[in-house]
C-alpha cells in the first residue's frame, strides 16, 4: 500500500505537469505563429507607408525573417440582422510570414476567422458589411465608413479567441477603400528566433527615428505567461501532498514496524550491531520503497500520457478554453525534479523511525 501511494503520487504529477506544460507549449507556439514576434508604432497612431525605412529595417539586423506593414483598426462585421465586433488587418499576405498557413483561400475579399464566422452563421462567397471607427461629420451628424466585401478565405488558428477576432483584408484594398491611402499604424517584424524578441527590440528602440516605439510579444503576453507558470507550481505542490501522504503512511509502517521487532533489534545490537547498522535496515526498506514506487510511478505516468497525447480522447469546450484537444508534452527535466522529490520524501519518512529503532534499550527488552 505504501509503494501504491507513493506510485499514484508520482503518475499524477507527471501527467498533470506534462498537461500543462503542454497547454504552455502550444499557447506560446500560437500567439508566436499567428502574431508578430516585434511591433513598430507611433506613438501618433498612423504614419506613411516608407518602403526605405521598412527595407533598412530588414537589412539590419541578421536575426529578422521576415518585415511587413500592417493597418489594423477595431471594426464591426455584419450580416443581415447579425453583427460581431473584430480586428481589421490590412496586410500583405506574401510578405507575412507564416500567417498564411493559417488561412484557407486568398485575400482578393476579405478573409474572417473561423469561429467568427460560425457565429454569423456565414460560408464562403458570402457578402459582408464592414463598418469601421472612422468616417466623416454629415449634416446629419457623424457617418461611419462601410462597405461590403467578399468572403474569399477562412481564417483558422486553432485558438477561439483569435478566430472569432481575426479579420484579414489586402492592405491596397483597405486603402482604395478609406481616405487613408498609403498610411499604416504598425510594423510588423518576424524573427528566425522569436526568443530574441526582447534583445532585437531593445537594441531597435535605440535607433528608431523620434516619435516611434517599439513592443514585442514577450511584454505583451507577460501577464499571460506568468499565470500560466504560477499554475504550474500551484498544482505542482498540490500533487506532490499526495506524495506527502505516501511519506507518512512509509512513515507510520515503518515506526510500527520498529515497535513490533523491538525484542529482534535487541538481539542484533546485543550481537554487536551499532545505532548506525540498525540504522540503515529502516533507511534501505524506505529505498527499496521509494525506488519502486518512483519507478512504477514513472511507467504509469508516461503511459497515461502517451496514450492521451496519441488518442486524444479528452475534447474540450471551444467557447471555454483556448484549444480544443488536450496537449501532452513531458519533459526529461520534470520527470527528473518529480522523481527525486518523490524519492528524498520517501527517504526523509524514514528517518524518525529508524532513529527510534537504533536507541532501542536492549537491557530492559531483553530482561522483560
Amino acid at each position: 500500500m505504501s509503494i501504491l501511494g507513493v506510485v499514484l503520487g508520482v503518475a499524477a504529477l507527471i501527467v498533470v505537469m506534462g498537461v500543462m506544460n503542454g497547454f504552455d507549449n502550444e499557447l506560446e507556439s500560437k500567439i508566436i505563429g499567428v502574431n508578430p514576434h516585434i511591433f513598430i508604432k507611433k506613438y501618433s497612431g498612423v504614419f506613411n507607408y516608407n518602403k526605405a525605412f521598412i527595407k533598412k529595417i530588414s537589412t539590419d539586423y541578421k536575426q529578422i525573417d521576415y518585415v511587413y506593414p500592417l493597418l489594423t483598426t477595431q471594426c464591426m462585421i455584419s450580416s443581415g440582422s447579425i453583427s460581431s465586433g473584430a480586428l481589421l488587418n490590412g496586410i500583405d499576405l506574401k510578405n507575412s510570414g507564416v500567417l498564411h498557413k493559417y488561412i484557407k483561400g486568398n485575400l482578393n475579399g476579405v478573409v474572417l476567422g473561423k469561429e467568427l464566422m460560425t457565429n454569423l452563421g456565414l460560408s464562403l462567397n458570402d457578402r459582408v458589411r464592414i463598418t469601421l471607427p472612422f468616417g466623416k461629420v454629415t449634416p446629419f451628424g457623424f457617418a461611419p465608413l462601410s462597405f461590403k466585401e467578399t468572403i474569399t478565405g477562412i481564417f483558422n488558428s486553432g485558438m477561439y479567441d483569435y478566430d472569432t477576432t481575426f479579420v484579414y483584408i489586402s492592405l491596397k484594398e483597405l486603402w482604395n477603400r478609406t481616405e487613408m491611402k498609403n498610411k499604416i499604424n504598425t510594423i510588423a517584424i518576424g524573427l528566425d528566433d522569436p526568443y530574441l524578441a526582447k534583445k532585437v527590440s531593445n537594441s531597435m528602440y535605440k535607433k528608431l527615428p523620434y516619435g516611434f516605439y517599439v513592443s514585442n510579444w514577450m511584454d505583451l503576453n507577460r501577464n499571460f505567461f506568468t499565470a500560466l507558470k504560477l499554475e504550474k507550481i500551484a498544482m505542482f505542490i498540490i500533487l506532490m501532498l499526495v506524495v506527502v501522504v505516501a511519506a507518512f503512511n512509509i512513515m507510520s509502517s515503518l515506526t510500527m514496524l520498529v515497535m513490533e521487532k523491538t525484542k529482534d533489534i535487541s538481539i542484533l545490537m546485543a550481537f554487536g550491531a551499532t545505532n548506525r547498522n540498525i540504522m540503515n535496515i529502516f533507511i534501505k526498506q524506505a529505498v527499496a520503497i521509494g525506488a519502486i514506487g518512483v519507478i512504477l510511478g514513472d511507467v504509469l505516468g508516461l503511459g497515461l500520457s502517451f496514450l492521451l497525447k496519441k488518442y486524444q480522447f479528452v475534447k474540450l469546450p471551444s467557447d471555454v478554453y483556448y484549444i480544443t484537444n488536450i496537449p501532452v508534452d513531458v519533459s526529461l527535466s520534470y520527470i527528473i525534479v518529480i522523481s527525486l522529490s518523490a524519492f528524498i520524501l520517501v527517504v526523509l519518512a524514514s528517518v524518525y523511525p529508524a532513529f527510534k529503532a537504533s536507541k532501542a534499550d536492549i537491557v530492559e527488552v531483553l530482561r522483560s
